[in-house]
């Protein structure tokens, strides 16, 4: 529950106040200095250095904060039920073993309503991006989109907004892709 009901930005600021101001761990902002050339010096990246994994931990951890404690809960609260259901208990009575129960008849299904939710939640992961480049000043898209609030470039409000209903299409898409090949009772018919 406190995973769920904390904001992204005030498990963002902890979080740097622990690793970065307290332990000194780990950097506070920023991507990074060091460069790494790819594709012949077309694009420079800091991603493939130590310094610019380091500057990626701590928003990484901060924004899966509010992704992670509902996929446990619900996979709990999901697998709780598939493992009363009759074929799990057929399964166990056939003598299969127990691991073999839990993974391919259980959690198979139990992947269902996390594959669902999962796909509505990549929205609300867009969304709390614009709080974690703000807290860890990181030039992203959502620092785009609130220079252009700030500037009432609309144009650019309406770009953004039209990428991230995109990004929403596409990925409802692949949701409902993966739930058929994930889902026992829906058969892909293929034609000879």
């Amino acid at each position: 529950m406190i995973g769920v009901s904390i904001p992204v930005f005030l498990t963002a600021i902890v979080l740097i106040s622990v690793f970065s101001v307290h332990l000194k761990w780990l950097p506070s902002f920023g991507r990074g200095q060091n460069l790494t050339p790819l594709f012949g010096g077309a694009w420079l990246s800091g991603f493939f250095t130590w310094d610019g994994l380091s500057h990626l931990i701590l928003p990484s951890i901060s924004l899966s904060s509010i992704m992670l404690p509902l996929f446990i809960r619900l996979i709990r609260a999901e697998m709780k039920e598939v493992l009363e259901s009759d074929y799990v208990k057929f399964a166990r009575a056939k003598g299969l073993k127990p691991k073999r129960v839990l993974y391919v008849h259980a959690f198979k299904n139990t992947l269902l309503p996390v594959i669902t939710v999962g796909g509505v939640q990549l929205g609300v992961m867009i969304a709390y991006t614009i709080l974690t480049e703000t807290v860890f000043q990181w030039q992203g898209m959502g620092f785009m989109f609130l220079e252009a609030l700030q500037r009432a470039d609309t144009s650019l409000m309406s770009a953004y907004l039209v990428f991230v209903g995109f990004v929403f299409v596409f990925v409802n898409t692949i949701v409902d892709v993966v739930y058929g090949l994930v889902n026992p009772m829906v058969r892909i018919s293929t034609r000879k």
